[in-house]
Parts: C-alpha cells; structure tokens; sequence
C-alpha cells in the first residue's frame, strides 16, 4: 500500500496548503511508542525479504513454516503503537482499520484474502506468485475464505496507475493517514495547536 500512501500523503500536504496549515509542524509530530511501529515493520519486510530471496536457505525455510506467527507478532506491535496513542483522533481511525484487516488475516491462515476479478488476472504482475500461494501475506479468495467483506475486494484500476485491491481496513488506514497531515499541521499558538475544527 506504498504507492496509496504516497499519493494520499501528497493529496493531503496539497489540501493543508489550501487551507493555509504550517507544513514545518510535520517535523515535531510526537508518536509515542514509535519504536513499535519500526520494529513491526522490520520484523514483516525483513522476514518477508529474507524468505523470498534465501527460501532454500535453513533460515529462509525456518520463516516460511512460522510466518503465521511471525505477522501475528508485526500486527501486535502495530496495535500496542496505536494503542499508546489513542489520544490522537487519526490513530483512533488506525486502529479500527488495522484490527479490520487482523481479523481477516487471522480467520485465513494469517493471510490477507484478495478478489481478483475473472478475466483481470493478467492485470496483477504477481498473479503468478499469488496464486502459487508463495506470497506470504497474501492468497487468494475462493469459496472458502471467510470474512470476504474485509479482506482486498476494492479494485483499483484505470485511471488509477496501480491495478490492485484494496480492502475497508485498508481505506480507513488511508483516510486515518490524510487526516493525520491535516491534525498535525494545525497552526500553533505559543507552542500549542489551535484547536479548531479539522
């Protein structure tokens, strides 16, 4: 969801100039518990990286037969770095979006389900590797996915560059990342945020 983030950040530093915000504010944001979210991340892209390039390696074999419980921890630490921040309205909004998209993961074998379309399939660049069931946190949904309203059934395709799919957890992370900018560059008076309406 790299190039979504990218594209909503971009959407939202746009309206917060509109709107006359003070960008420079982005620079003093305080995130409790950051380190949560650094090592949620480090845990999933490196086990990820690691078990796609050295698979037949004894460490990479080792990750591929626990990463169930490997992206059941990257979520743990994801949900107690929101946690410790539930002050803030966007992590509220992170929050009910992650545990939208764990719970779909944890009733698919700790996969994210995704909908691809009949006849769209050469539209993914990793079907191939999707439907091998080689992608370890992705599989695709049949009859036998469970939750399917939570799991990637949005699709986005042209005129969006990136043909994909996204699910509601998904959306409401995005939207929780546009009203972050927008909370965080609210204009200060003598150090503290005005507080007026986002």
């Amino acid at each position: 969801m790299i190039h979504e983030m990218i594209i909503i950040a971009a959407l939202s530093l746009f309206v917060a100039v509109l709107r006359k915000r003070k960008i420079s504010n982005l620079e003093n944001i305080r995130i409790k518990g950051l380190g949560f979210f650094i090592l949620s991340l480090m845990v999933q892209s490196g086990s990820v990286f690691i078990a796609v390039n050295w698979s037949n390696s004894e460490f990479g074999t080792l990750i591929n037969n626990y990463f169930e419980w490997i992206h059941c921890i990257s979520y743990q630490l994801i949900l107690i770095g929101i946690a410790l921040n539930l002050e803030k309205r966007y992590m509220k909004v992170f929050f009910i979006g992650t545990v939208m998209n764990f719970t779909v993961i944890l009733f698919n074998g700790m996969k994210m389900p995704v909908k691809i379309p009949i006849g769209m399939e050469n539209s993914w660049e990793n079907f191939v590797f999707l439907s091998s069931s080689r992608d370890l946190i992705h599989i695709l949904m049949d009859e036998n996915t469970r939750l399917k309203f939570l799991g990637d059934i949005f699709i986005l395709k042209k005129p969006y560059p990136f043909t994909k799919a996204v699910s509601l957890g998904d959306i409401l992370l995005l939207i929780g990342f546009f009203d972050l900018i927008q909370r965080e560059t609210l204009p200060t008076n003598n150090g503290s945020k005005i507080k007026k309406p986002a």
